[in-house]
């Protein structure tokens, strides 16, 4: 079927229209130092806002697809994500990368360390390998059939995983979803999912007791019932009123709350999906927005 300029033009700007709109929903949670990103944000999940919006003779719709974490199930939702509630691989050490492959890709702990030293070695300034064996820097690469170096600098698209040792499609599969490049490095613990945070150290008991607190009483994220993190100095102590902490679990959670949560987000993941009545071609575009008002990446297909 052939399709005309004026279809396509058309459709690229229903698809427009849900990016401006999901950044106008982000820009009108503005948000402080002293404030907090949740599902419970319309910027999250709303479908009177983000679902089948009509525009002129198509429509649109701001999606995405999220694991729910209580029944293990991937699920639709009409919103935006926030790349903090994510890995950022260019900001995550070795001990952080390994753990993530473990829970995240059942990688042994062999290969798990091997591939999280790969990732490391990949973007870090030197040619020096991390461990003596299972990594690869510029003599690794040079070897191959279509020889090129380790980058030493940080990852710019998250397809560069490709090129690092001992990734391929099925692993980038399992891996994309929870990682990013954006932001600095801090975890929003009201959004990322249970994987991430035991990849931050957490063990799955503890992380369990913060999924449950999040989902509340009827199991259901982003309902009225939500438990939510106002501030880091508030995780603990909103989190023991609700659920048993031992002594270790608290020493726990306070380590990984200094080091690597937050509950603000800065960098937003927006789909956009336009379709025009009557016709099977849809076209989609992908941006990342930062809260700071800055597109940071744009894609069309």
């Amino acid at each position: 079927m052939v399709y005309s300029l004026d279809e396509r033009s058309k459709l690229r700007l229903i698809a427009e229209s849900g990016i401006k709109k999901a950044i106008l929903q982000i820009e009108r949670a503005k948000k402080t130092d002293e404030d907090y990103d949740s599902f419970s944000d319309d910027w999250s999940h709303s479908l009177g806002i983000f679902k089948d919006i009509r525009t002129g003779d198509g429509s649109y719709s701001v999606y995405y697809t999220f694991m729910n974490d209580k029944t293990g199930r991937a699920e639709s939702r009409y919103g935006a994500v926030d790349e903090e509630s994510k890995l950022n691989i260019n900001k995550a050490d070795q001990k952080v990368l390994r753990q993530f492959c473990r829970v995240v890709l059942g990688s042994s702990e062999t290969e798990a360390q091997e591939l999280a030293a790969s990732i490391v070695d990949w973007r870090d300034k030197d040619s020096e390998l991390s461990i003596p064996l299972g990594s690869a820097e510029d003599m690794d690469y040079r070897a191959l059939y279509y020889p090129y170096e380790a980058k030493d600098d940080k990852f710019e698209v998250l397809e560069e995983l490709f090129l690092v040792k001992g990734i391929d499609k099925d692993i980038y599969k399992k891996m994309e979803q929870y990682v990013t490049i954006y932001g600095k490095g801090k975890v929003n613990i009201n959004t990322a999912p249970a994987y991430v945070l035991m990849a931050l150290g957490l063990n799955a008991r503890l992380t369990d007791k913060i999924i449950s607190y999040r989902y509340g009483q009827d199991n259901m994220i982003g309902t009225a019932d939500d438990g939510v993190f106002t501030s880091t100095g508030a995780i603990i102590p909103k989190l023991s009123q609700s659920v048993s902490l031992s002594e270790s679990e608290i020493a726990e959670l306070s380590r990984v709350v200094e080091q690597h949560l937050t509950v603000l987000s800065e960098h937003f993941n927006i789909r956009s999906k336009a379709a025009l009545d009557g016709r099977r071609r849809t076209h989609e575009i992908v941006c990342i927005f930062e809260r700071a008002g800055r597109i940071l990446y744009w894609h069309e297909s």
